[in-house]
């Protein structure tokens, strides 16, 4: 608190994510979630500090404002039934997502090929912490973004990594980045190569945590499978061997992705939000048809090297 101006002028979810040996951020939100600190105190202590300055930043992306969703977050798990669920969960969009074990085990162990993803998820590992708008990345990549995987998985992985996770607030954060509640803009996704990028173009991030891609040229640190293969051999790492090729084609993947969600909101709007198990599985056999006819010998990536849009509606 003896950085007035950074209490002042704090706003989320601004903030370098590959920030680590000073975090861009308070960092105390394991001592929130053990009691270490009071939230009381907290919040006198920034109302303090407001008076004292002339500007401040405000309520909902101010330091005060993130104790107001915290307490926000509260306040609807305790009054959800079966909040911590898509099942049953009034307030939960009812979507098809994947049961797959094998691209779950990918995300959750770094190997899912994409440096940026792969280095936040080694830095969970090893840390049991990482800044916001990583968490952001890693979950929407899971989920709506490429994976589609269901976000009760990946909020089993937080609940036990973190260190300051938070039943309410770990899954308050899993429905919201899903799109299954709070946010419904599921055409806005993190890319999983240009979001990093942004804040890091060296890598340093990916270097530090993922210490096979250190000699790999900045050109190619974010997408090592579309550098040569002897600038490959030169930075000892081959891909495919000394690191894994990307378990999905991301263009590809978030385009299948959103169109899944388009039509399970269809789905959800036309059903009142009364969708039965029954009408997932009729939902998913129909995507997985349509994407049969329109990709007959379509397969989980194969191939070293990929081109990746620039879509608009990537951060």
């Amino acid at each position: 608190m003896s950085n007035k101006e950074f209490v002042a002028k704090f706003e989320k979810p601004k903030g370098d994510p590959s920030a680590f040996l000073k975090p861009a951020t308070t960092v105390l939100s394991p001592y929130l979630k053990f009691g270490c600190l009071s939230s009381r105190y907290f919040y006198q202590c920034i109302q303090e500090i407001q008076r004292d300055v002339k500007r401040h930043t405000s309520p909902p992306v101010s330091l005060l404002g993130q104790l107001l969703w915290r307490d926000f977050f509260y306040t609807v798990a305790f009054g959800t039934p079966n909040f911590g669920q898509m099942k049953d969960n009034k307030i939960c969009k009812q979507i098809p997502w994947k049961n797959d074990d094998e691209l779950l085990a990918a995300w959750r162990d770094a190997k899912t090929g994409f440096p940026w993803i792969d280095a936040i998820m080694m830095q969970l590992k090893k840390w049991g912490w990482i800044h916001h708008l990583a968490r952001h990345c890693v979950a929407c990549f899971l989920t709506r973004g490429d994976l589609f995987v269901h976000w009760e998985k990946g909020r089993d992985v937080f609940e036990r990594l973190l260190i300051d996770s938070d039943w309410a607030i770990n899954n308050a954060n899993w429905l919201w980045l899903s799109c299954s509640s709070f946010f419904y803009q599921y055409n806005r996704i993190y890319s999983p190569i240009s979001f990093g990028k942004k804040y890091d173009p060296n890598g340093n991030y990916i270097r530090h945590f993922l210490p096979i891609l250190k000699d790999m040229p900045k050109e190619y640190i974010y997408e090592p499978w579309t550098a040569p293969l002897s600038v490959q051999v030169k930075a000892k790492c081959v891909v495919g061997k000394d690191y894994p090729k990307p378990v999905v084609a991301h263009d590809l993947a978030s385009k299948e992705c959103k169109q899944m969600l388009h039509e399970a909101y269809e789905l959800n709007k036309r059903l009142n939000g009364k969708v039965s198990e029954d009408d997932l599985k009729c939902l998913r056999r129909k995507t997985e048809d349509d994407k049969r006819q329109k990709n007959p010998t379509s397969k989980r990536l194969k191939q070293t090297k990929i081109e990746f849009s620039t879509d608009d509606s990537e951060i």
